[in-house]
């Protein structure tokens, strides 16, 4: 039991990773607005999540509760659940090991490109413009 949840709680993080990094492209699709609201919500709540599990815990809040259901496996069936999950899917992925300032300086640059892309998001649809929205009149 504690190795599918331990594996399920992985999947969730790799997947909600996934979503925010191949999503990011969204955030500039001007002819799809409702579909770049949403994901500019998803990526703002990923990030707010991100950061305050960081702040609070020293890593992602998913990789602390991958840590609790992988710690009571059996002996043998979980490797390296004192490390991060990034670190993890890397060095199953890649064959390579980055370091959490990497990571760190990664997530930042993304998170970075997010928020430029919510102000190129906003700045298209008149929320910066003077005079705002003008109520529609018949």
């Amino acid at each position: 039991m504690w190795p599918v949840l331990g594996a399920t709680v992985d999947f969730l993080h790799a997947l909600s990773m996934a979503v925010w990094l191949v999503g990011l492209p969204l955030i500039f699709w001007k002819s799809r607005p409702r579909l770049r609201r949403a994901y500019a919500i998803y990526a703002i709540v990923f990030i707010v999540m991100n950061q305050l599990s960081h702040f609070v815990l020293g890593e992602c809040f998913l990789t602390t509760i991958s840590r609790f259901f992988w710690e009571r496996t059996p002996e043998g069936g979980a490797k390296n659940v004192d490390e991060w999950f990034t670190v993890r899917i890397a060095q199953a992925v890649f064959d390579m090991t980055p370091s959490h300032r990497t990571i760190n300086i990664l997530t930042q640059i993304l998170v970075l490109l997010t928020a430029a892309g919510a102000l190129y998001s906003l700045a298209g649809s008149g929320v910066f413009s003077k005079r705002g929205r003008q109520p529609v009149r018949s």
